[in-house]
């Protein structure tokens, strides 16, 4: 019955279908499962940071030892990054959320978010000419 409905579907039987030029499916999955295995570690240890970070962490561990980028993950990554605005929009709502919380505090914030932001720049800079250096 289901067959009559939908007519003669066509399932890929083959690794080809993960991997191929239409389908970006192994790249998200990959994407996913570093952020939940990143998920999971952080909940396991109770550490005070985002699973997503670690998972991230993780990812570009595993992307320096595989010596790069594939191919099967550049779509998908593309496709995040190009809709990356749209992921925005819940720390939007977060900060209205917490409208009051901005308000005591956002001058502290305001300083820290400075000051880190300074501080990454120094140690990117620094990374980049001893990378530089190096080569």
């Amino acid at each position: 019955m289901l067959t009559h409905i939908l007519g003669k579907v066509p399932f890929p039987t083959h690794a080809h279908f993960f991997t191929g030029r239409r389908t970006p499916v192994l790249g998200i999955f990959v994407l996913l499962l570093f952020w939940l295995l990143g998920s999971v570690l952080v909940a396991a240890l109770g550490w005070p940071i985002p699973g997503s970070v670690v998972g991230l962490l993780g990812l570009w561990l595993a992307l320096v030892i595989n010596g790069g980028v594939p191919d099967w993950l550049k779509k998908p990554s593309g496709l995040l990054i190009r809709y990356l605005t749209l992921l925005f929009v819940p720390a939007g709502v977060g900060l209205i959320d917490h409208w009051d919380r901005l308000m005591s505090h956002g001058a502290a914030m305001l300083v820290i978010i400075a000051i880190s932001s300074v501080l990454t720049a120094v140690v990117m800079v620094l990374i980049f000419k001893a990378g530089r250096t190096s080569s």
